[in-house]
């Protein structure tokens, strides 16, 4: 939900206007009105950005919000009527909204593997890859004479688990495995170190590269698939979208419904001109 800007202010209003007893190390004050660094954390999101400025940034915010509310105070607006009827307004939204997050929007329980899925074989035409893609096998060593022992391996028929498992149990070959990645979808934007979307881009199906020298050690790739921008999509590429669809579809059927069992067990009047008191959001029921 996304309020106005004047809603915003209202609301700011409405939570700075509650002076509790403060505790933790105080950050920011404007006036009789105290921020702790406690408090702030809960604001702020440290996911994305380096915390520190993010705390500044809701430092800033809440000053500006704070000499705001107590002018606003200054000069009576707490006490007209159509801050009220605005305060009222923000109060109906926030409920509602805070209602749907904990009945609707906070269930994911149809969201099991099976149900993603059954939607993307209903669905399946609509997934598209959004650019070329490689579905890669991919190992790492640290020695060219392994590399080129492994690669021969595969050409001669050895399956990649059975090539892997058997270069793992040996001890004097494991240690110069650096890393085993079977299956990965990669883009020329996500295969790392990047020298290899050359080499990958050129192979065939089911076809094994030569060792590839990085500063990261020596790669062999096999090639299990190519998807070109606008094919078809695999579920295991796809799967992200589709449960994100999946999601939302799902959403918006509780939402109907929760709507349509509150009509049922309310009185709901609409009153569009003097002969007409129906509820025309039956319409579509």
């Amino acid at each position: 939900m996304r309020l106005a800007p004047l809603s915003l202010l209202i609301v700011a209003l409405l939570l700075s206007g509650c002076r509790p007893q403060r505790s933790g190390k105080v950050i920011a004050r404007v006036g009789d009105a105290e921020l702790t660094l406690e408090e702030a954390k809960t604001h702020i999101d440290t996911t994305h950005t380096p915390s520190g400025y993010s705390l500044n940034d809701y430092v800033s915010y809440w000053v500006n919000t704070e000499l705001l509310y107590q002018e606003a105070k200054r000069q009576g607006v707490e006490d007209s009527e159509e801050f009220t009827r605005q305060l009222q307004d923000v109060r109906r939204q926030l409920a509602g909204q805070t209602f749907l997050e904990r009945t609707v929007y906070s269930d994911t329980a149809e969201l099991t593997p099976d149900a993603i899925q059954q939607y993307f074989n209903r669905h399946v035409g609509e997934f598209r890859v959004r650019e070329n893609t490689l579905k890669l096998n991919l190992i790492a060593l640290n020695s060219r004479d392994r590399a080129n022992t492994f690669a021969a391996a595969l050409a001669q028929g050895a399956g990649w688990k059975t090539a892997v498992d058997n270069l793992l149990n040996d001890s004097a070959a494991a240690p110069s495995v650096l890393s085993v990645t079977p299956g990965k979808y990669c883009t020329s934007q996500t295969l790392f170190p990047p020298e290899l979307w050359k080499v990958a881009s050129a192979l065939s199906v089911n076809e094994v590269s030569f060792p590839v020298k990085t500063a990261g050690g020596y790669f062999v790739l096999q090639s299990l698939a190519q998807l070109p921008e606008g094919s078809a999509a695999e579920f295991e590429l796809a799967r992200s979208e589709a449960r994100q669809r999946l999601l939302i579809e799902s959403r918006r059927r509780r939402y109907d419904d929760l709507l349509g069992t509150l009509r049922r067990k309310s009185d709901v009047e609409v009153m569009m001109d003097p002969h007409r008191t129906a509820d025309t959001a039956h319409a579509h029921e």
